[in-house]
């Protein structure tokens, strides 16, 4: 079996997971080549891990690169690929035109959100394309969402894999020393990281700063892109503990951060599967998160909180929950740790992916 694996681009904390994917299906016994936009801090972790592995820096330069396809179909010539693992939507939209040229080699593609739709055009380009043959959904809510955009037959074609997760790719981070910024040491630091788009529901976040109900000193810490928009900081500097949120923009100490801090907080209005709550997990921390979609599968009872929508009000009760218990708060944390353990690993995700493999070829 033959893969040409299909990666996006971004720093190791962002590509971790995909990554591991790779190498696992490689330690399976699957002949797997990796091509995408692969940094320098990627190619070494690559290397520590397996020498042998076959990588590549290529990507396409445009949306329809045809540079690009014609160096795609070398390599599925000169390694007799059989199956195609497109990881990221922008490399499928000029891959998926090379496939056309190879009709027996099967094409598989991953999808994180629920921002597809059968009556948008371009989806047809990428996701919705005929000549893919899987659709991966990285939970059940964003399986569903995606079965629902495909007619007839094709429904078939989605697949429900787990993102799955691993702590010890996290077993060597120090956490970060929050007195550096300020932060006291006996302090209960709080974090929420991500792009903050308006569907992170960041402001919710932010105001439930002002619901907090506690003797603790509570510090919230927020980590990511769009951190300083003007509504963002409006909100901060209404908030009633103004002086004790940190805004520290885009980071490449993001799982330090995390290490560091006491909870972790998601207040999406939407979201897939959620990778900063997955490395919440993973470190070991109780994650509170608003009812977003496929997020909340990540977590039980015993391990997170989930509360409503839009509910700052729930937010900042959840938080000085655990807070006014630090025991909790940290048993909450061992809890989501086991669970990625033993319901999100990675082995799980290798396992499932060649099952899927073999399941293609065998069609």
């Amino acid at each position: 079996m033959n893969v040409l694996f299909v990666l996006g681009g971004g720093n190791l904390n962002t590509q971790i997971a995909q990554v591991a994917l790779f190498l696992g299906l490689k330690k399976e016994g699957v002949n797997a080549y990796l091509i995408g936009a692969i940094n320098e801090e990627v190619s070494d972790y690559i290397k520590s891990q397996d020498e042998s592995a076959f990588f590549l820096k290529l990507h396409p330069e445009k949306k329809i690169d045809s540079e690009y396809q014609d160096k795609i179909a070398d390599l599925i010539t000169t390694h007799n690929i059989n199956i195609v693992h497109f990881i990221s939507g922008k490399a499928a939209r000029s891959g998926l035109i090379t496939l056309r040229k190879f009709p027996k080699v099967k094409a598989v593609i991953y999808f994180g959100s629920v921002s597809l739709h059968w009556y948008d055009p371009s989806s047809y380009l990428t996701y919705l394309n005929p000549r893919i043959d899987a659709i991966i959904g990285n939970s059940n809510f964003v399986y569903n969402h995606v079965k629902k955009q495909l007619f007839g037959k094709h429904k078939e074609k989605a697949v429900r894999i787990f993102k799955g997760y691993s702590s010890e790719w996290f077993s060597d981070v120090t956490p970060f020393d929050y007195t550096t910024i300020g932060i006291p040491k006996e302090a209960i630091v709080v974090c929420s990281i991500g792009n903050h788009r308006k569907v992170k529901g960041t402001k919710y976040f932010l105001e439930s700063s002002n619901f907090l109900d506690s003797n603790e000193q509570i510090h919230y810490v927020l980590i990511g892109e769009n951190t300083d928009v003007p509504h963002l900081d409006k909100i901060r500097k209404n908030s009633k503990i103004k002086d004790r949120i940190h805004v520290l923009g885009k980071r490449n100490d993001v799982p330090n951060l995390l290490a560091g801090s006491e909870m972790y907080v998601q207040s999406s209005l939407s979201e897939g599967f959620g990778r900063a709550i997955s490395e919440a997990m993973s470190i070991g921390k109780a994650v509170i998160m608003t009812d977003a979609g496929g997020c909340t599968e990540l977590i039980d009872e015993k391990s997170g909180i989930v509360v409503p929508l839009k509910d700052s009000k729930g937010l900042g009760k959840a938080i000085s929950k655990l807070a006014n218990d630090r025991e909790l708060c940290a048993k909450m944390g061992v809890n989501a740790k086991e669970r990625i353990l033993n319901v999100y690993s990675i082995q799980r995700t290798v396992n499932e992916t060649l099952s899927l493999y073999k399941k293609l070829l065998h069609e």
